[in-house]
């Protein structure tokens, strides 16, 4: 399953709407073979998602783990400004990027 991020509502979005974003096919852990037992041997993986205009971080989220299915939401992020942002998810512990996200915001 490969890792891929959406907004609600889609591309375009107003400065004042409310925008859900789902993270859906990220890893829960380092260990394709998770076994409690060896805990933490292979420990859960942590994200966050920035919100990006001209390269520039604008926002940022809390750090969060996935759930089973490699799923989060986060909810009610509003762009603050309009243009085309990025939405980047990135490994907690490394500050890697997983996936981006474009999103245009009018």
């Amino acid at each position: 399953m490969s890792v891929a991020i959406a907004c609600t509502p889609a591309s375009p979005v107003s400065t004042s709407s409310f925008c859900r974003i789902d993270v859906t096919g990220a890893t829960q852990n380092d260990d394709t073979a998770y076994d409690n037992a060896l805990y933490p041997a292979s420990p859960e993986l942590r994200y966050y998602l920035t919100f990006e205009l001209a390269s520039v971080v604008r926002g940022k989220s809390y750090v969060f783990g996935v759930d089973e299915d490699g799923a989060h939401t986060f909810n009610n992020y509003i762009f603050p400004a309009s243009g085309t942002w990025t939405v980047r998810l990135s490994n907690a512990a490394t500050d890697a990027s997983v996936q981006t996200q474009s999103v245009t915001v009018t």
